[in-house]
């Protein structure tokens, strides 16, 4: 017995540590152990799911290499425990099925890649996971509700900017004991945040963020359990009522954003409860109002305080900055503010920022700012009431980068002492009663970018040494008393990009070394007494164009003039922190009309071209040739050149200006024909040849014969359309050849007998013509009656429109000129009886452009009258001149223009009457034709090919081509064969012509129609059309109205798509109910659906953001005859 133990340490333990010795070692040496290899391989089924690796960050995993070894993974004790593959551009649809059996995995970030992930697969993340961060991905489908109950270890979650739709579950916070930071921002999660049940759960939490989503609801006063939170960010909703003042219970709020919601109501003065650690607070874009709370003066680390675009009122309390030591930036614009600029702003050290911008802030600005305040960069008091003189001592605010006292009532002179300002980027002071000259101090602020002093009382001389500030880019003293000449040393400012010197006194001549200024694009020098040549040079500066970040800075306008009320085309504004109802409020601009408005990156449209983009020259007393030179200024968009004393031809090479909109050469003593190039310019929306010298014929070819005669008057030798028919040479006065030159008497008796001859022959004739006379007066007063039984008809109470007809100038039987042999006998009167006086029951559509009546005439054949918008300047030659083109017009796929008619002060045009009316009522009104209940997948593509032929007939086959300028649903109407027909072409350009203006920002389209460039530009384009044609496609395809607020908030049906594609749902852009109606087999139907999608793949490419990138129609026909069956056989003929 006593033998036992060593022989069982010989045959059962001994061989145990051999087998330990042996094993153990080799298993290092094999690599890893089998829980390790455990993880490896849920990692490598992981792998599996990721399409696409562009930077092979996955390529060294691989089971030949120990996983904590591979790039991303991280262990602990032999264990994975972190999973970071940020940035790392990824490709793949994933769930994280695969990642459940990493039981000892605590971190997983896969934020900045392109990965779809199902949310529900959130439920099966690893139990022990703290850190999750999926950011910046494709999150699909909503929040799990049980989410935070499955991983209740969770103490970080940004699932930010993933796309993630939905509701907020209610219990959202319920389950969340360890959980400190919670980001949900930027998603697309909706529903109410007002039931959200939040307890003494959330205790740990210190960072929530749901912010730039679209949730509504009130405030739930219940945050205040959350005692631990520090920064809480809401804006970017939709959230409704007011500030809880529950909220001042959270005594460690560090940050608090509600801004961009419909806040309303006071801010509680609780709030100032938490200014022992508030460090930002911001409102700002809400409807709050009352007063900033006396309470807030105690916010010592307060660092930023916005509240600005709100209702807020009454005074600033002098006391309210005195202890905010540590405020940064104190920004309070567009609100109702009133009483004096608070002294006690200079109390506050850390200042950097002050905008007071939109209020009504009245008094002197204070000149002990500085140095209390010597921190100051921006001073911002822009639309105020602000008087008195610019103090100089703000030159003690060394670090000043900005000065924007713009729209106030300032006088006195710019005080010299500015000039000590090294950092000075922007002065701004347009429209004060700024006196005396510009100081030529301010040569000194070497980093001055803009220098905006238009609309002031300045005089003098433009200092020599502003040209030291060579980063100058912006320079507008427009509206002055300046005098002198323009300095040739504008030449040294190769930043400057846009000089307006209009409206002042200054003489001599234009300065050829302007053309040095190589990234000029604005040159504005109208209204002076400019005299000599236009310099050649102008046409083509020197050098490369270096625009990058010029003028990135600034928020511009474009203020048009209307009429003639004012001098120049327009003037381009700052209008940072300025509401654009303000201009039509200042008493010296009332006379100027403006009615265009441009507002957004007015020079966004930089080329690489160094020419100019604006050129106003007018009312100057310039001489000589308009050069040859301003023909290669390939990117100029304005040329005015008009009350100047300039000679010569019209240059032929100006033709060449493609994206020429706007030129005015009116009123000077320009000689000889129009040169016929001008018919290339498409983009040609306003010209302007009146009072010159010309002679010939207006040519025929382009737009220049369909604008109005105004804008060729007083050219004695100029005819042809608009005008009167040029008349032919050879137009002589027929000879008047008399007796036979005999001079041979007659016989007395053959007299007398021609006399009784002649005699009885008269008297017969006189008693005819009084029988004449007398049917004619009775037929007249037969037909007078009549006439007034239908003009009262007219303005009978039931008619649906109102008529300014004059009886006794314009009789009701006159004649509609029609452009079909079968309506040749059509009278206006005809067309009262027609439409039972215009009555409400004959009422079929309202437009843009006007009303539209259904007439059944006679023979029974039905026609539709659209009675037109009246307008103020509406010309008799103007309006035929344009009906004769349109009814010219022909083609399968456009609504027919069959006759028009002008009365008093009423124009009619008559159309092919549309059996199935529009679009727009066949997919979204109530009342179906034919019993159908949705138009089928057959018939919208129809309808789609038929519009897309109209619209591209248009822009590439009718001469002159035609911008539609209003495309959409209810402009496509449907014939008696569902076939598609595009209506009101060529309106815009009507009204356009009759109302001699400039027409983007009135007749650019229908909101959810526009494309984006048109905010920005001075013109129509056809890929602008194709846009809004783009957006009717969407419309066949989701069945959805391009703006509805239920559907896509504060988003449209682009919008909205594009964001369904991005998440890679492009099944749910699909009207539901086209999809239930497809009928046939399944492999039919797959084969339905796929075309489905490669019809919203063309349109995606019409809506592109950028117009470059749209196709044109050409190319749009032909993509869609691709998808048509048998298309290898299809015409090429577009029509």
């Amino acid at each position: 017995m006593e033998s036992k133990p060593p022989q069982l340490f010989y045959h059962v333990i001994l061989p145990v540590l051999f087998m330990l010795s042996v094993f153990v070692p080799g298993t290092q040496q094999d690599g890893f152990s089998s829980t390790i290899k455990t993880d490896a391989q849920a990692l490598l089924m992981f792998k599996k799911m990721i399409q696409k690796d562009p930077n092979g960050v996955l390529s060294g995993w691989g089971l030949d290499k120990n996983p904590c070894s591979w790039q991303g993974v991280s262990c602990s004790l032999g264990r994975v425990t972190q999973l970071d593959l940020t940035g790392s551009s990824l490709t793949g649809s994933i769930s994280f099925d695969p990642l459940t059996s990493l039981d000892m995995l605590s971190v997983l970030k896969l934020s900045y890649n392109s990965l779809a992930i199902n949310a529900t697969s959130l439920l099966q993340l690893p139990y022990a996971l703290k850190q999750l961060d999926l950011s910046f991905n494709g999150l699909l489908g909503s929040l799990p509700e049980n989410f935070f109950s499955k991983c209740p270890n969770l103490v970080v979650v940004n699932l930010s900017f993933s796309n993630m739709t939905g509701s907020l579950p209610e219990t959202l916070l319920l389950d969340s004991d360890e959980l400190q930071l919670l980001d949900l921002s930027y998603n697309n999660l909706t529903g109410s945040i007002a039931g959200l049940k939040i307890d003494k759960s959330c205790s740990s939490l210190l960072h929530l963020d749901l912010s730039g989503n679209r949730l509504i609801g009130s405030l739930p006063s219940s945050f205040s359990n959350c005692s631990s939170l520090q920064n809480l960010s809401l804006s970017f909703n939709t959230l409704t009522g007011e500030i809880p003042r529950t909220f001042g219970q959270l005594n460690s709020l560090q940050r608090l954003d509600l801004s961009h919601n419909h806040l309303t109501g006071w801010i509680p003065s609780e709030l100032g409860n938490v200014c022992d650690s508030l460090l930002e607070l911001q409102l700002s874009y809400n409807n709050i109002s009352g007063s900033i709370p006396a309470s807030f003066s105690s916010c010592s680390w307060l660092q930023l305080l916005d509240m600005s675009n709100n209702n807020l009122s009454g005074p600033l309390p002098d006391s309210l900055f005195r202890n905010l030591g540590s405020l940064e930036q104190l920004l309070l614009s567009n609100n109702l503010i009133s009483g004096s600029f608070p002294v006690s702003v200079s109390s506050c050290k850390s200042l950097r920022i002050v905008d007071f911008s939109s209020n009504r802030i009245s008094g002197v600005i204070p000149p002990d700012i500085c140095p209390g305040a010597a921190l100051l960069e921006e001073l911002k008091m822009p639309d105020n009431l602000i008087t008195g003189e610019i103090p100089a001592e703000l030159s003690l605010c060394s670090q000043l980068k900005r000065i924007d006292f713009s729209l106030n009532y300032l006088n006195g002179s710019i005080p010299p002492e500015l000039g000590k300002l090294k950092n000075l980027e922007q002065l701004i002071a347009w429209f004060n009663g700024l006196e005396g000259k510009i100081p030529p101090e301010l040569g000194n602020c070497s980093n001055l970018k803009n220098l905006i002093l238009n609309n002031n009382q300045l005089s003098g001389e433009i200092p020599l040494e502003l040209f030291k500030c060579t980063n100058l880019e912006w320079i507008s003293l427009t509206s002055n008393g300046l005098t002198g000449e323009i300095p040739r040393e504008f030449s040294q400012l190769t930043r400057l990009a846009a000089l307006q010197l209009g409206n002042n006194s200054l003489s001599g001549q234009i300065p050829r070394e302007l053309a040095n200024c190589s990234s000029l694009v604005w040159l504005d020098l109208n209204s002076n007494k400019l005299t000599g040549e236009i310099p050649s040079r102008l046409g083509r500066q020197q050098g490369a164009k270096a625009l990058s970040g010029i003028l990135s800075g600034n928020t511009l306008v474009f203020v048009r003039n209307v009429g003639n009320s004012c001098k120049g085309v327009g003037g381009l504004l700052e209008f940072s922190g300025i509401r654009p109802e303000r201009l039509q409020q200042i008493p010296s601009l009332r006379t100027c009309i403006f009615t265009r408005f441009y507002s957004g990156a007015v020079l966004n449209l930089f080329t690489k071209y160094q020419t100019l983009e604006y050129l106003d020259l007018s009312y100057n007393e310039l001489r000589g040739k308009i050069p040859d030179e301003f023909g290669d200024m390939v990117a100029l968009q304005v040329l005015v050149i008009a009350h100047n004393q300039l000679s010569g031809e019209i240059p032929a090479s100006l033709g060449q200006l493609k994206n020429l909109g706007v030129f005015d050469a009116s009123h000077n003593r320009l000689q000889g024909h129009i040169p016929d190039s001008f018919s290339n310019i498409s983009f040609l929306v306003q010209i302007d040849l009146s009072n010159n010298e010309l002679t010939g014929e207006i040519p025929t070819r382009g737009q220049l014969s369909t604008l109005p005669a105004t804008q060729y008057a007083n050219n004695p030798g100029l005819c042809g359309v608009p005008l009167p028919e040029c008349q032919n040479d050879n137009n002589e006065p027929a000879s008047i050849q008399s007796g036979d030159g005999n001079g041979g008497s007659r016989k007395p008796a053959a007299v007398s007998w021609a006399n009784s001859i002649v005699l009885g022959i008269l008297i017969s004739i006189a008693s005819v013509c009084i029988l004449i006379v007398w049917a004619i007066a009775m037929r007249a007063r037969r037909k007078e009656t009549e006439e007034v039984k239908m003009l009262n008809s007219l303005q009978a109470s039931h008619a649906a429109t109102t008529w300014k007809i004059d009886k006794e100038k314009e009789p009701l039987s006159i004649n509609v000129a029609t452009f079909q042999r079968q309506l040749r006998k059509l009278k206006f009167s005809q067309l009262i009886e027609a439409t039972n006086g215009f009555s409400a029951a004959s009422l079929i559509g309202c437009g843009g452009f006007g009303e539209v009546f259904k007439a059944t005439l006679k023979d029974g054949s039905s026609v539709a009258i659209k009675k037109l918008i009246r307008l103020s300047c509406q010309g008799d030659r103007e309006f035929m001149a344009e009906m004769e083109t349109l009814g010219k017009i022909k083609h399968r796929n456009l609504v027919p223009l069959l006759g028009y008619c002008k009365i008093g002060e009423e124009r009619l045009l008559v159309y092919q009457f549309m059996e199935y009316g529009s679009l727009e009522e066949m997919l979204h009104g109530r009342i179906k034709t034919r019993d159908r209940q949705i138009l089928t997948w057959e018939e919208r593509k129809k309808i789609a090919r038929g519009a897309a032929k109209g619209l591209c007939f248009l822009h590439h086959n009718c001469i002159p081509h035609i911008i539609h300028r209003d495309m959409k649903s209810s402009n496509v109407l449907l014939d008696h064969e569902m076939e598609a027909r595009v209506s009101d072409f060529g309106m815009a350009r009507l009204i356009s012509a009759l109302d001699t203006h400039l027409s983007v920002s009135t007749l650019a389209g229908t909101p959810g129609y526009v494309p984006p460039e048109y905010y920005q530009s001075f013109r129509c384009t056809a890929k602008g059309d194709v846009y809004s044609f783009g957006v009717v496609l969407l419309e066949l395809l989701t069945g959805k109205r391009p703006t509805d607020k239920d559907d896509f908030g504060d988003t449209n049906l682009v919008g909205w798509v594009k964001i369904k594609v991005r998440e890679g749902k492009q099944m749910e852009v699909i009207d539901p109910e086209l999809l239930s109606v497809t009928k046939g087999t399944d492999e039919a139907e797959a084969e339905e659906v796929k075309e489905m999608v490669r019809y919203l793949e063309i349109t995606l490419q019409c809506v592109d953001d950028f117009p470059s990138k749209r196709p044109n129609m050409l190319q749009v026909v032909a993509m869609l005859r691709e998808l048509m069956p048998g298309s290898a056989n299809g015409s090429s003929n577009s029509g």
